[in-house]
C-alpha cells in the first residue's frame, strides 16, 4: 500500500542581535530560523518542496526573509537533515538497483532456459501459448504447460494438457505441481523439431522452461 503525505518543521539557526521590530514597535532580541515543508512516502523517503530562512523577532515572529541559496552558503551546509534532503533520491536508488537486478536475473533465466530448451530431456515441462501449437484445440485464446513425452533425434514429443488458462499466471501455477502428473496430459501428442520449437522460445511462445 502506498502511503504518502507532508509535513514540515522550523530549525532554529541562533540569535541574530537585537533590532527595532516594526510590529512590536520597540526593541526586540531577533534570531534566523528555517522553515521548510517536505513530502513523503511510507515516512522514509523525503524530500524538501519549500523552505524559507528568515530573521524574526523573537517576540512576534516577524521579520524579514532571505534568499535561501546566498543565506545556505554563508551557513556553509544546509541544516535540513540528510534523510529529509535526500530520502527521495535513495528511493530512486533502490527502484534503479531493483530494476538492474531483474534485468540481470532475466537475462541469466533466458540463457538457462535458451540452454535446456536446445537440449531437451524427457519430462521437461514448457509453458505455452496453447495457440501456436494446438490451433483450436481449447476454448478460445489459452496458456497451458506441455511436457517432453519422448525425444528421436531432432524431433520431439510433447504432450498436450487438459486443462488451458485465460491468463499465463494459471499455466505457471501447475507448473510447480498438477503438471507433474500424467493425468494432467491428454493422450494427443504433437510432434515438432527441435528447432522449431528454439523458434518459438525465441518468439516469446514459451514462456516458461522447468526441469526437475
Amino acid at each position: 500500500m502506498l502511503i504518502w503525505g507532508s509535513g514540515g518543521d522550523v530549525v532554529q539557526l541562533g540569535n541574530a542581535g537585537e533590532a527595532h521590530c516594526a510590529i512590536c514597535e520597540k526593541d526586540r532580541p531577533f534570531k534566523n530560523i528555517l522553515s521548510y515543508r517536505y513530502a513523503h512516502l511510507w515516512y522514509l523517503f523525503s524530500w524538501v518542496t519549500e523552505k524559507t530562512y528568515a530573521t524574526v523577532c523573537d517576540v512576534c515572529g516577524r521579520g524579514t526573509r532571505h534568499d535561501s541559496k546566498q543565506f545556505e552558503e554563508k551557513l556553509g551546509k544546509s541544516p535540513i537533515p540528510f534523510y529529509r534532503r535526500f530520502g527521495g533520491l535513495v528511493l530512486l536508488g533502490l527502484i534503479a538497483v531493483a530494476i538492474v537486478f531483474g534485468i540481470v536475473a532475466s537475462n541469466q533465466s533466458n540463457a538457462r532456459e535458451t540452454t535446456l530448451i536446445a537440449q531437451p530431456q524427457v519430462g521437461d515441462l514448457y509453458v505455452v501459448d496453447l495457440e501456436k501449437l494446438v490451433p483450436g484445440g481449447f476454448d478460445g485464446h489459452a496458456y497451458g504447460v506441455m511436457r517432453v513425452a519422448s525425444i528421436n533425434g531432432q524431433q520431439i514429443s510433447l504432450q498436450v494438457p487438459n486443462v488451458g488458462y485465460s491468463k499465463l499466471t494459471g499455466a505457471s501455477r501447475d507448473l510447480s505441481s498438477k503438471a507433474r502428473d500424467e493425468s494432467y496430459y491428454v493422450a494427443e501428442q504433437i510432434q515438432l523439431p527441435i528447432s522449431q520449437l528454439q523458434q518459438l522460445h525465441g518468439s516469446g511462445e514459451i514462456h516458461d522452461v522447468s526441469r526437475n
